[in-house]
């Protein structure tokens, strides 16, 4: 049996086996079983590491180690950006959750950590970390739950913002003990220097995207995927030049001011991004989980839970105060404040900083590193079950239904649909029509057998089928009890279809 010892690039090898092979089983956990997909990389994350079978080691510490991370980061938070409709987004809301929420973190968590016996530099980092959400665990969970496009759309603005935020901030703490500037007017300057940095760097590739939309509309979608990464780590390594820790503001920005939506290969660029998120989401949390030794963990789960406590304080408080005035009603409330994960960027952070505090003659890293993963899994937990119960007891998942046929005429229903908030899904006894129906970026499967229709109209709960064509599909048994069935002359079809013509159903 070859030696791994002998051959040290074959280890780099079988831990990329290892981690698509992880990242295949986590997608079919989720899809059979529910469970969400960064518990399952998490876990994998354990069993690669010293903690289980010791396949994956790596050296945080090296540069091209974490250039790989960081990349990673930025195009999982660049995809996100780029889902983001800036011109609906609640600025109030937003606001008062980023800047009031900030805040109470920065207050909280640090006297909490000292409490706890924390050093100052690992209580104060505690704190600036804490203050980034989970985007990369919104997004999926959002997905899974399909709640009203209003509450998805402010969890996942504030969790983008968040995150930039929380990047600065950590900076900015980090820079305070480590450099001769310890006034408090260093620390706000060095702040203002990476926001702005950040900014107008994001601003210019930004506005270089918009300008350049129309050559790009003209072009094949092949051109069109390598100019979407140019953008995003353009963006995000002229502004690290320019100063350090400011990228991931300028990748916000920049994603934030793109026309998405105007590109001609909206749907194919969309499938590439979020295929191209799930690899790098897959890889840096497997990667930096396989970092944790489990046996420094039991001790942390005291001070963990403590700063749990804290988060969950703190949210519940942030979020009804922005949400007074606005169109969301108590129980929408309460499941925004349910939902307070921490996700990839506290774990990368954690550990970049975990690695640094030593060469600089601090102690705790290991501390840092220990107690902020124990945080992670205890809110993704959390938040997960919470939003689930929440989303099910008061209903806030939009309605479903089934459209039977996979047609031009279908698939334009399918999207108005989508568009009037509700979540339609296509069926067809052709696999062509359904590989060309997941192409558009529309859920889609090949049903032929009648239990199987009834089944999925169950466990979707959808709420009305729509039916293209009485003959292809009176074998399917659409006179299936307790299923309703709307046809063209529904006043509410003509209203969310338009003029699409739906034909009779059986």
């Amino acid at each position: 049996m070859t030696s791994l010892a002998h051959f040290p690039s074959l280890s780099v090898e079988l831990g990329a086996v290892f981690v698509l092979g992880a990242a295949l089983l986590t997608r079919l956990m989720l899809r059979s079983f529910g469970i969400p997909s960064i518990i399952s990389l998490l876990a994998f994350g354990l069993l690669a590491g010293p903690s289980g079978i010791g396949l994956v080691h790596l050296d945080l510490v090296d540069s091209s180690t974490r250039a790989l991370l960081s990349l990673a980061v930025v195009i999982v938070l660049f995809e996100a950006t780029l889902r983001i409709d800036v011109r609906n987004v609640p600025r109030r809301t937003i606001a008062i959750l980023a800047v009031v929420g900030t805040a109470l973190v920065m207050w909280l968590i640090p006297a909490l950590c000292r409490a706890y016996h924390f050093t100052p530099v690992v209580s104060e980092m505690a704190g600036a970390i804490c203050i980034v959400t989970g985007p990369t665990v919104i997004g999926p969970l959002m997905k899974r739950l399909r709640p009203r496009t209003g509450l998805a759309h402010v969890l996942e603005t504030e969790g983008i913002v968040l995150d930039a935020i929380g990047v600065i901030v950590a900076a900015a703490v980090f820079a305070t003990f480590t450099s001769r500037s310890t006034g408090p007017l260093d620390t706000g300057w060095l702040l203002v220097e990476r926001v702005l940095a950040g900014i107008v760097v994001g601003a210019v590739w930004g506005t270089l995207g918009r300008l350049s939309s129309a050559w790009i509309n003209r072009t094949s979608s092949d051109i069109s995927k390598l100019y979407l990464l140019l953008l995003g780590f353009g963006a995000y390594g002229s502004a690290e030049w320019l100063a350090h820790e400011s990228g991931l503001v300028a990748v916000v920005v920049c994603g934030l001011l793109l026309d998405f939506k105007a590109l001609a290969h909206e749907r194919v660029l969309r499938a590439f991004k979020e295929d191209l998120s799930m690899l790098a989401l897959s890889t840096v949390f497997i990667l930096l989980a396989s970092q944790i030794d489990i046996t420094t963990l039991t001790p942390m789960l005291a001070p963990a839970s403590g700063i749990v406590g804290a988060l969950i304080a703190i949210r519940f408080a942030t979020t009804f105060l922005a949400t007074i005035r606005g169109p969301f009603h108590w129980h929408e409330r309460l499941f925004l404040a349910a939902v307070f994960p921490r996700g990839i960027v506290a774990v990368s952070l954690a550990t970049y900083y975990a690695t640094q505090l030593p060469a600089w003659g601090l102690r705790g890293g290991d501390v840092l590193l220990s107690v902020l993963f124990v945080v992670v899994v205890i809110t993704i937990a959390l938040s997960t079950a919470c939003s689930v119960v929440l989303a099910r007891a008061f209903g806030l998942t939009m309605p479903s239904l089934i459209i039977a046929g996979i047609s031009p005429a279908s698939m334009t229903t399918a999207r108005r649909y989508l568009e009037s908030g509700h979540m339609p899904f296509l069926i067809d006894t052709s696999d062509e029509a359904v590989a060309f129906a997941r192409t558009q970026d529309l859920e889609a499967e090949r049903v032929s057998d009648p239990r199987r229709l009834a089944s999925l109209i169950r466990a979707r709960k959808a709420e009305f089928v729509v039916v293209d064509s009485r003959e292809r599909w009176r074998a399917l048994g659409l006179r299936v009890k307790g299923v309703p069935i709307f046809d063209n002359s529904s006043p509410e079809v003509r209203r969310i279809v338009d003029g699409v013509a739906v034909p009779e159903p059986v």
